[in-house]
C-alpha cells in the first residue's frame, strides 16, 4: 500500500481536490431538490446550504482519497491500472460518443417515454440546471462516481472473483471483469434512487428508468474503464452530463 500511495499520490491527491469541489457544490445545490417542508425544517435548524456544502466537501473528499488509494491498489493488482498519461484518438472518440449517446438518452427516454407515464419526471424539467448543479456533475458525478464505482468497486468485485474463481491464471479472464461489471452497473443505478425518491417519487416506472438508463449507461462506461482505462470512464461520464444538461437548458 505504502509503495502505490508513494507512486500514485498525485492521482490521489487530484480524487481528493476534485471531491472536495463536487461534495461542496452538491450540498449547495442538494436543498433546492428537497420538498419545500424539509427545506423550512432544515432552516429552522440553523442547516444551510454552505452547512451542508462543507460537510458534503468533506465526505467527498475523504471518498476520494480513501477509495482512490484502494482502488488504483486493487486495480494494479489485476491489470485494471496504468499510470499512462496520454490520450488516444480512438478510446478518446469512443468515449465522447458514449457521452454524447448517454446523454441525449437520457434526455430522449424521459421526453419520448418515461414521462407519459410520470409527471413528476416532466415537471423535474421546470427548472433549469444551476451552476453548482453542473459543477457538481462534472466534478463528483463524473469523477468521483468512477472513482467510487469503477476503480474501487469493481476492481473489488474482480479481484475477489479472481481469487475464488481463477487464481491459478496468470490474468484475469475477460468473463470475471464482464460479471464485476455487471454488479457494479446495478449497484451504480440502485445509489441513485435514493436521491431519485425524494425528487421523483420511488413507483415502479422510476425504479424501472433508473437501472435502464444508469444501470445501462453506467456498463459502457465499466467497459472503457476495462478495456482502456479509469480515464475514459471518466471522460465518458463528463460527456453524459454536459450533452444531458446542454440538452436540457437549450431544449426544454
Amino acid at each position: 500500500m505504502k509503495r502505490t500511495i508513494k507512486e500514485n499520490w498525485k492521482y490521489i491527491l487530484l480524487f481528493t481536490i476534485i471531491g472536495a469541489i463536487g461534495g461542496y457544490f452538491i450540498g449547495i445545490f442538494l436543498p433546492d431538490s428537497y420538498p419545500a417542508e424539509v427545506r423550512q425544517q432544515a432552516l429552522e435548524q440553523g442547516i444551510t446550504a454552505t452547512t451542508l456544502g462543507l460537510v458534503s466537501a468533506v465526505q467527498s473528499a475523504a471518498y476520494g482519497l480513501i477509495l482512490g488509494t484502494l482502488g488504483i491498489f486493487l486495480a494494479s493488482k489485476i491489470g485494471l491500472w496504468t499510470k499512462d498519461k496520454s490520450i488516444t484518438k480512438k478510446p478518446l472518440i469512443l468515449s465522447l460518443a458514449v457521452g454524447a449517446f448517454g446523454g441525449a438518452a437520457m434526455i430522449l427516454c424521459d421526453i419520448l417515454w418515461f414521462g407519459r407515464y410520470s409527471q413528476p419526471i416532466m415537471d423535474s424539467y421546470a427548472a433549469k440546471p444551476s451552476v453548482p448543479y453542473m459543477i457538481a456533475a462534472v466534478t463528483y458525478g463524473a469523477v468521483i462516481e468512477e472513482v467510487m464505482l469503477r476503480l474501487f468497486l469493481m476492481s473489488l468485485i474482480a479481484f475477489i472473483l479472481y481469487k475464488l474463481f481463477a487464481r491459478k491464471r496468470p490474468n484475469v479472464p475477460v468473463g470475471i471483469f464482464m460479471i464485476a461489471n455487471v454488479i457494479c452497473a446495478a449497484l451504480f443505478a440502485a445509489g441513485h434512487l435514493p436521491v431519485t425518491s425524494m425528487t421523483l417519487g420511488l413507483s415502479p416506472i422510476i425504479v424501472f428508468r433508473c437501472f435502464l438508463l444508469n444501470g445501462g449507461i453506467g456498463l459502457l462506461f465499466g467497459y472503457l474503464y476495462r478495456k482502456y482505462g479509469l480515464r475514459y470512464a471518466i471522460i465518458a461520464h463528463a460527456g453524459c452530463h454536459i450533452v444531458s444538461k446542454l440538452i436540457w437548458i437549450a431544449f426544454l
